[in-house]
């Protein structure tokens, strides 16, 4: 609903918020050039891509032929709203009620803060201060922080787009929302469809639609005109929409001195890790899924999502910073083994899926494994590694090694949806499947009965009578019987190989599950 007597609203938006938080949760440095895309176009970019002449609405291929160097990354709301919830935080620690507009933009109410700070100018002085404390030394970064103040959301966002860093304070005076929004172009009113129509028509500019009559504005151009007129004459909702603070369920150590010891971080976790197992059971939640972020100096942020097939306790926590931990130092080339190479500021865990406890309860025969195979496993895990005590399950796909998906004990597996089982996969191997499927395929030789090397020509004819399989090892078999040949096509777009399988049994009765490729052949699997 849009109001005569709009709302009086401090605004305060961080340009290029999209971009610095890609870079943050991505660990990409201030120099490097970076484009964030959207169904094939760039939709924002950083200063080094932007001195390299890639701009907003560029096609990714004509930003990577402007800048070769350019890394390109998909636009994550989520992620963006997740690296601007400490800003909202600092915000509410001055001025309670904060209306999240999108991330990078947030607005609260004017009026209350500037009776408590004594004016409006006091009040936007005072935040910008907090703002650009929290972010120096709490995020340690540099953030550009722009304080607007105007009579509703609208002009107070235009306000803030027209400051600059030299003056990174604006106030549209009470009432003055007309004579400031006047100037500016009739695209920040409306979409992209009507401002070419006003274009064309010679109203360029916001102050040449107020010139114009309301209703035969609105007779005109309709609804959206209609809306475009209303704010243009400074008009706008009187009410502001403040979030919901979730409540806080998950846990955050900070290290002053920073530390790059991960036994020590790992013993500052473990209280902080004990609350946050109990406050998940206090609320008759169960976590199973979390991300780890771990703030490093001095301005990088490693994080990582963790799933885990039941439910998270305090110790599946410390196991997964600490797996985090050694990934960071496994990268680092360091003398110290259990150091990172980097100090870390913080360490963060905030849970990701989490659900009534109640719809896990464990049935009459359970549904976890023995604890004592639990204990076991798990043991051997902290002491070969993270990725050295697998679990399996299968997967859609044509080859075989496709089909077989690996994970470290302790970690989900992917769902039926994301292991794509109920698509038909033409040129699967039908069942019975083979028992053993090597983790490369081993290349082999397959004969005619006079030696000679058989091929599969491009539309799958076999050059001659497969006789002798020559195993690795110069072992040689009989064919006694085969089978094929079967075309595995995908990916036919890109011109890939031409892949055909067969069957063979020898004369010590072994089966064989072969690839063939021109006259290249492969064992793929064994029939046990």
């Amino acid at each position: 609903m849009i109001s005569s007597s709009p709302v009086r609203v401090m605004l305060v938006w961080c340009p290029g918020w999209s971009v610095l938080a890609a870079r943050l949760t991505q660990g990409i440095t201030a120099d490097q050039a970076l484009a964030l895309a959207d169904r094939g176009t760039v939709v924002a970019c950083s200063p080094a891509a932007k001195l390299e002449g890639v701009t907003a609405g560029l096609r990714i291929r004509q930003a990577q032929h402007r800048c070769p160097d350019l890394i390109v990354l998909p636009h994550d709301l989520v992620a963006e709203a997740r690296a601007f919830e400490p800003m909202l935080h600092a915000v509410e620690e001055k001025i309670p009620d904060v209306h999240v507009v999108r991330p990078g933009v947030a607005a609260v109410r004017a009026q209350g803060a500037g009776r408590f700070y004594g004016g409006e100018h006091a009040a936007a002085s005072a935040l910008f201060t907090h703002l650009r404390d929290f972010t120096e030394h709490e995020l340690r970064l540099p953030v550009d922080l722009r304080v607007a103040v105007a009579d509703g959301l609208f002009t107070a966002e235009q306000a803030a787009y027209t400051s600059s860093s030299v003056a990174p304070i604006h106030i549209v005076p009470a009432g003055g929302s007309a004579d400031f929004l006047a100037g500016l172009p009739v695209a920040v009113a409306c979409d992209k469809k009507l401002d070419n129509l006003l274009q064309r028509m010679g109203i360029r500019t916001l102050g040449d639609l107020m010139q114009l009559p309301r209703d035969q504005v609105h007779a005109r151009f309709g609804a959206a005109g209609l809306r475009a007129h209303q704010l243009a004459g400074g008009e706008d909702t009187p009410i502001l929409s403040p979030r919901t603070v979730p409540p806080e369920l998950g846990m955050r150590v900070l290290f002053d001195p920073a530390t790059d010891l991960v036994e020590q971080i790992i013993a500052r976790c473990e209280p902080a890790a004990a609350d946050f197992t109990q406050l998940l059971t206090r609320a008759s939640l169960i976590c199973t899924e979390i991300r780890v972020t771990v703030q490093l100096e001095p301005d990088t942020l490693f994080e990582r999502l963790w799933r885990h097939p039941w439910q998270f306790g305090s110790s599946e926590v410390l196991d997964r910073i600490r797996w985090q931990l050694e990934d960071l130092a496994a990268e680092a080339t360091t003398v110290d083994d259990d150091s990172l190479g980097a100090s870390v500021l913080s360490v963060q865990v905030l849970p990701e899926s989490v659900d009534n406890a109640e719809h896990h309860a464990q049935g009459l025969w359970g549904d976890r494994p023995d604890e004592k195979v639990e204990h076991a496993l798990t043991t051997l895990q902290h002491r070969l590694g993270h990725d050295a005590v697998l679990t399996s399950t299968v997967s859609g796909g044509r080859l075989l090694h496709e089909r077989r998906v690996l994970r470290p004990w302790g970690d989900a597996l992917p769902t039926v949806r994301e292991r794509r089982l109920e698509q038909p996969w033409p040129g699967t191997v039908p069942g019975p499947s083979p028992a053993t499927v090597f983790s490369s395929a081993r290349q082999v030789q397959v004969c005619t009965d006079v030696g000679e090397p058989i091929t599969v020509d491009a539309r799958g004819g076999v050059s001659g009578e497969p006789a002798w399989l020559r195993l690795p090892g110069n072992t040689a078999r009989r064919v006694a019987q085969w089978a094929g040949p079967w075309p595995i096509q995908q990916r036919w777009w890109r011109k890939g190989k031409r892949l055909n399988r067969f069957q063979l049994v020898d004369n010590q009765s072994s089966a064989w599950l072969l690839l063939a490729e021109g006259d290249t052949w492969f064992i793929e699997a064994r029939y046990d």
